[in-house]
C-alpha cells in the first residue's frame, strides 16, 4: 500500500491507477501513475474485484470503451462509492468531441 502523505499521516494514500489502450497509457505513465495498458474487460474487473476485496483507496481512470459495458464488479464499485472512484476518460481520437455523463444531463444531450 502507497505511503501516507506527511500532511495526512493518520491516512492511507490513494493510488491512482490507469486502463486503457497503451496508447493513451503512455502519458499516465510519463506522469507517475501506475497503467494496465491495453487491459482487457476480464483484466479490469480483477483488478476491480482485488482493489474493492483489500479496501484500497483508488482512483481508477478508465479508457470510456474499457468502460461502456461494465461487469458485476465496476457495476459494485460504481455503487458503493468511496474507497475505488471510477472515472471515465476518452480515448486519443475521440478527447476534442467528448462529453461526460455530467455535460449530457446539464445540457440535455447537446453537444456543446
Amino acid at each position: 500500500m502507497p505511503y501516507a502523505s506527511t500532511l495526512t499521516p493518520h491516512r492511507p494514500a490513494t493510488r491512482i491507477i490507469a486502463a486503457g489502450s497503451s496508447a493513451l497509457m503512455d502519458g499516465f505513465r510519463l506522469a507517475g501513475i501506475e497503467v494496465l495498458p491495453d487491459a482487457s474487460q476480464t483484466q479490469l474487473e480483477e483488478l476491480i474485484k482485488s482493489l474493492l476485496n483489500d479496501r484500497e483507496n483508488v482512483l481508477l481512470l478508465v479508457e470510456d470503451a474499457l468502460a461502456a459495458n461494465p461487469g458485476p464488479w465496476m457495476q459494485r464499485a460504481l455503487s458503493e462509492g468511496g474507497r475505488v472512484v471510477l472515472v471515465q476518460v476518452p480515448s486519443l481520437a475521440s478527447a476534442g468531441a467528448y462529453q461526460t455523463d455530467v455535460d449530457r444531463l446539464i445540457h440535455g444531450g447537446q453537444v456543446v
